[in-house]
């Protein structure tokens, strides 16, 4: 009887492990098959755009920039996306590649969709809608709206973000509100007072709150006119800057007309950004105390015209451009500047999403020697 108990046992745990395998394969096969349904929901698109030119300032000239931006956007169900941009782009001479965002959104209703992650900041609409190389009209970035000439505003943010539009009557209006890490404070050296947007680990315990709200009156939505705001604590959580707190607001103005008479379309597309950091007081580089009005603003006007509507095939795929964009920085500053643009262009479209692009930009800085420049820019979207 003992021995038939031993022998019992030992057969049961042999079995075990057969037990537990085809348990993990009956669950195995059930994830299989969750997956397998879901496939048919799942839609996945490749997108992106690459740009490549030539440049010419004063007496340097250059190939270049050269950049590849591939966009990954995934459909999970009807509710769940997720999207991301990879930077990839050699510029003076540098190879530099970065996340340009990724982020996860959740769509409640018609009327909202929630989403986290690195996401293009709703603050105006160059960020957001502008700055893509075969979108932009322009070779370059108007002045205050890229790191090159000093950033005015924030492009990209890393938080959570809350979104999307309704219809009033003919009229409609469109959303944006987030919660991010805000930018952080330089507090000495050549660079005091000017904020690092580029702050991925917040470096306080305060977080940015802004957002964007658009009205379009009319109901063709030709016309857009948008205001923004963001407001954040913006020095170091140990230092004696923690409670310095800075404000930034944007107005946008977007406009599309289809003049018939002259068979063309006009495009017009403005924004006004103007950024104030509560007055503290800095250290130079001999170690000196200095303070000053820590108010900057920068803003552009563009205007494009193209005869879209005419009969010849080479004469509707020229547009005419032309850009008008101001930067000023606090007086006091160690880097104060102020500096204005007016780019002129003429754009070739060889497909609804591929331009050739030559711009020749006027710049004129206060107490400085301006050179002018000369720009050709191939973009490509796809």
């Amino acid at each position: 009887m003992k021995t038939a108990q031993i022998v019992s046992v030992c057969i049961g745990i042999l079995f075990i492990p057969s037990l537990a395998f085809g348990q993990a394969n009956q669950t195995q096969s059930q994830m299989n098959e969750n997956r397998l349904k879901e496939s048919g929901e799942t839609k996945f698109l490749l997108s992106g755009y690459g740009f490549t030119g030539f440049e010419k300032k004063g007496d340097e000239s250059t190939f270049g920039p050269l950049g590849f931006s591939p966009i990954f956007l995934w459909k999970k169900t009807d509710r769940l996306f997720f999207e991301a941009e990879l930077e990839a782009e050699i510029e003076d001479g540098e190879f530099d590649i970065g996340l340009e965002y990724a982020s996860i959104y959740y769509r409640l209703n018609d009327f909202l969709i929630v989403g986290a992650g690195k996401f293009l900041t709703p603050f105006g609409i160059f960020s957001e809608r502008l700055h893509p190389a075969w979108i932009n009209k322009m070779a370059e970035k108007p002045l205050g709206f890229s790191s090159e000439t000093g950033m005015v505003g924030p492009m990209t943010s890393l938080g959570a973000q809350a979104r999307g539009g309704a219809p009033l009557g003919n009229t409609k209006i469109n959303y944006s509100f987030y919660i991010a890490n805000g930018p952080g404070l330089l507090t000495d050296g050549d660079e005091a007072g000017k904020l690092d947007f580029n702050n991925l680990g917040d470096n306080n315990l305060n977080k940015a709150l802004g957002g964007r709200i658009g009205f379009l009156p009319f109901s063709n939505s030709s016309l857009e006119i948008g205001a923004s705001g963001q407001f954040a604590k913006v020095g170091d959580r140990e230092s004696p800057y923690k409670k310095i707190g800075a404000a930034m607001y944007a107005g946008d103005l977007s406009y599309i007309w289809h003049a018939k008479s002259i068979k063309s379309v006009l495009d017009l597309k403005g924004q006004y950004n103007y950024l104030h950091v509560e007055r503290t007081d800095y250290s130079d580089l001999r170690g000196n105390s200095y303070s000053f009005d820590n108010n900057s603003s920068a803003y552009f006007l563009q205007v494009s015209l193209r005869p879209v509507n005419v009969d010849s095939d080479i004469l509707k795929n020229v547009e005419l451009t032309g850009r008008y964009s101001r930067l000023k920085t606090p007086e006091g500053s160690e880097w104060h500047r102020k500096q204005k643009q007016t780019t002129l262009g003429i754009n070739y479209w060889l497909s609804w999403s591929s331009v050739v692009k030559v711009n020749y930009a006027i710049e004129d800085i206060e107490g400085s020697d301006s050179e002018n420049g000369f720009f050709i820019q191939f973009a490509l979207g796809f």
